[in-house]
């Protein structure tokens, strides 16, 4: 416990970079309750703050077979981020069992009795008196956020997927407006009217469920059942997927013009050089005469880009200056 109360000491920290959920406002400032006056939560002697995240992955690997199980895992966000991720700090809470991946529905059934226990948690939970505390222990337990990849999100939290209409958990746009750009073309989706539509899908028929569904691009999770859960603000979406495999992968084949499978090919040998410690080569290889990339290979491919990111941008087809086109 003492690692948890050194790292909650010092995550108010004005004026430093934003590195850790902590520095985000809405962690800072939940309570768990909709009452201004209400202290932080944190603030609470024994409070604990966790994150719910859930995935599913292929049981054989990159084979042809397919069996799809996923993990639901809770990682304590009281601990410093180099310690979270750490085997013996997650809470695997189950398995999900292959296999094919379940639907929103059976997933709300999965979940139900780690929700349970979590509705008891946020109650606060005492524990006995020990040798080293003879007063006992007092623990509340939250889930401040959940975080997973896109299609994960949506069936865990109840958003429609990102091909639906109303594709985006943080405002209301409409898929037929992706491409514009300015606060009237959507409004910033708020905890009254997403609980509001909640309740109105509970009320309603299997058919209007799905209009309901259609229309505002939400629907009942079982999230919903904890009493501080506001899907509008606690969701997101995981690292990896957002910018090491989004933003940065992107970069790397659009704008540095790096093909993917030299990126593939460097980052196989890479890893096979830290193993073996073979640092002093001129050249990265793998098993494999032509899985090879020569540092005359990966200077060229720099040489390339910084010369395609230097010149103008095309036209567009049918485009010309003179008719004020422009990029």
């Amino acid at each position: 416990m003492e690692i948890l109360h050194q790292h909650q000491q010092s995550q108010n920290s004005k004026g430093s970079p934003k590195c850790d959920i902590w520095d985000g406002l809405v962690s800072k400032r939940f309570t768990g309750t909709r009452n201004i006056h209400t202290p932080p939560f944190m603030s609470i002697p024994g409070a604990l703050a966790f994150s719910i995240y859930v995935d599913w992955f292929n049981a054989h690997g990159k084979s042809t077979r397919l069996a799809s199980i996923g993990p639901i895992m809770l990682i304590c966000l009281n601990l410093p981020p180099s310690e979270r991720l750490k085997p013996e700090n997650v809470y695997v809470a189950g398995i999900i069992p292959g296999p094919k991946e379940p639907t929103s529905l059976q997933l709300n059934y999965l979940l139900m009795p780690l929700i349970k226990e979590l509705k008891e948690l946020w109650q606060g939970y005492h524990f006995s008196p020990t040798s080293t505390g003879p007063s006992g222990s007092f623990i509340c337990v939250a889930i401040l956020t959940a975080i997973a990849d896109v299609v994960a999100m949506r069936k865990l939290t109840g958003f429609i997927s990102h091909s639906g209409n109303h594709f985006c958990n943080f405002c209301t746009i409409h898929k037929a407006q992706i491409e514009e750009i300015g606060p009237q073309f959507h409004y910033t989706r708020s905890y009254q009217n997403h609980k509001s539509t909640i309740a109105k899908w509970l009320r309603a028929t299997p058919q209007q469920r799905q209009a309901i569904f259609s229309e505002y691009g939400v629907r009942y999770s079982i999230l919903e059942d904890l009493p501080y859960w506001d899907a509008t603000r606690m969701v997101n979406l995981d690292i990896m997927h957002n910018l090491i495999l989004g933003i940065l992968k992107d970069h790397a084949t659009f704008k540095l013009c790096i093909p993917e499978s030299k990126s593939k090919i460097y980052l196989r040998s890479h890893r096979k050089s830290n193993d073996t410690n073979s640092s002093d080569s001129d050249s990265m290889t793998s098993n494999s005469s032509l899985d090879k990339i020569t540092l005359r290979e990966a200077r060229s491919l720099r040489r390339d880009a910084a010369k395609i990111i230097n010149e103008p941008l095309p036209l567009l087809p049918n485009a010309h200056p003179s008719h004020g086109t422009s990029i």
